[in-house]
């Protein structure tokens, strides 16, 4: 009986070290980010711009729909502490995800260049 209650509190001490290198992380990613877009209204809120074009925005949606079933947070259009702004950031995983619809691969690269280093970049064709 021993054995297990010790079982049982080491598996509660290792869930509870890992909860706190999640919200680490995720406090680290979401510094990197303007305070006026880190405000808790803006996370897990599905945000577009009307110029934006519909094949566009469908995918963004569609991409913070599979984050949410993840129970992944993130922002989306974040702007970063640079100006630089994102489609969608996962603060969970520190991951920026940019929709290509009209971009040339140029432009995308100087796009990219400004975001913050620790970010890794997935490229969305559509």
């Amino acid at each position: 009986m021993r054995q297990s209650q010790l079982r049982c509190k080491q598996r509660a001490y290792e869930n509870h070290i890992e909860r706190l290198k999640e919200k680490y992380l995720y406090r680290e990613n979401l510094n990197l980010v303007r305070f006026s877009n880190r405000c808790g209204t803006h996370i897990n809120c599905f945000r577009f711009n009307l110029s934006e074009d519909l094949k566009h925005i469908y995918k963004k949606l569609e991409i913070c729909i599979n984050l949410m079933n993840k129970n992944h947070k993130f922002i989306t259009e974040g702007i970063f502490e640079n100006g630089s702004r994102c489609d969608i950031l996962d603060l969970t995983e520190g991951v920026v995800y940019e929709i290509m619809n009209s971009e040339n691969e140029r432009r995308f690269r100087e796009k990219v260049k400004s975001y913050p280093e620790k970010f890794e970049i997935i490229k969305i064709k559509i």
